[in-house]
């Protein structure tokens, strides 16, 4: 396998912190999510590409559902 260089990801928000980057193995991504206001309030997700594309198909439909008038 060729080395890789991935730098991670962050989308900073007021209360929250979303870091996106690659699992070691290069085979998938960890979505993990920091609370400011609670060091411990960690959470991660590891997924694969068909995770990842679930993932967001899901993430659309609910958002057009709360989204909907």
């Amino acid at each position: 396998m060729k080395n890789k260089v991935w730098n991670k990801v962050v989308i900073a928000t007021e209360e929250q912190n979303v870091e996106i980057y690659p699992i070691p193995t290069f085979d998938g991504i960890i979505v993990e999510t920091k609370e400011l206001d609670d060091p411990a309030g960690n959470s991660r997700l590891y997924l694969n590409e068909d995770e990842m594309e679930l993932l967001i198909i899901k993430m659309r439909e609910m958002m057009k559902y709360v989204l909907e008038k």
